[in-house]
């Protein structure tokens, strides 16, 4: 098994705010637009789709950050990035072209050199000078390719849908696919102060009698206390205790 090489522990303040079901509107900064009630369900305000193919970083492999963004509001994201950092930009429209409408701000990052680097997207209007409460930051570890070539797609894809102004007690999903019909199967290694609502599998879609099928892990999680916190997963044969995962990711979620 490859050895984890990526590593995330950059600080995700998130406030701003996108309606459910993939029907994105502009995101709230503080004191300037209406935050998006929770529901009185108590479902998830929140969901973050998280897409890892591999276990480690190289040299020329890509990582994506998907993030909500309207600027027909006059919000856009500005990028600060690390010496060293190539990060292409692209903005997906919503399908619906209603006016007002907001859509997807895309991220691909790579590096042709080993070593560490941040980044940080503010989302701030460019008139405006005072500083930002969105701010989404992650540090990342790359490593010599020595002889690996590049996939063609994003290692590692981090998509956020929903209000992501979390208050503390609201629920965030997290999602991964994953296939426990191999033997290995995502565990949550979040801190203890992260509460862990529910947790579920969900098989894909298959033809009856189909074996080996895939799905998608689901957790519901939330914080009792306003702060950050770290959300971490790693997949792995629960008898092979001895072995590094097969596969590992973790990010930041803070309540408000």
């Amino acid at each position: 098994m490859n050895k984890i090489a990526l590593l995330f522990v950059g600080a995700l303040v998130l406030a701003f705010a996108v309606v459910a079901a993939g029907c994105v509107t502009p995101p709230t900064p503080s004191g300037n637009q209406t935050q998006t009630p929770a529901p009185a369900d108590g479902s998830p305000v929140l969901t973050v789709a998280v897409a890892k193919d591999a276990s480690d970083v190289f040299t020329g492999d890509k990582i994506q950050f998907v993030l909500p963004s309207n600027p027909t509001t006059g919000y856009e994201w500005n990028v600060t990035a690390s010496a060293g950092l190539t990060v292409v930009s692209d903005f997906i429209a919503p399908a619906e072209l209603m006016p007002g409408a907001g859509g997807q701000q895309v991220y691909t990052v790579s590096s042709a050199k080993a070593g560490t680097y941040t980044f940080t997207a503010v989302y701030k209007r460019s008139w405006e000078t005072s500083g930002s409460d969105l701010t989404f930051t992650q540090t990342i570890v790359v490593h010599d390719a020595d002889g690996h070539t590049a996939a063609e797609s994003p290692v590692l894809k981090l998509t956020f849908d929903g209000n992501m102004n979390p208050k503390a007690g609201e629920a965030v999903r997290v999602t991964v696919a994953g296939n426990p019909t191999t033997g290995y199967e995502w565990n949550t290694t979040t801190q203890s102060t992260v509460k862990i609502l529910s947790s579920d599998y969900l098989v894909d879609a298959h033809e009856e009698g189909m074996v080996g099928v895939g799905g998608t892990y689901i957790w519901n999680v939330t914080a009792e206390k306003a702060g950050t916190y770290v959300f971490a997963a790693d997949y792995k044969r629960p008898w092979m205790t001895e072995d590094a995962p097969a596969n590992a990711f973790l990010f930041n979620l803070s309540f408000i």
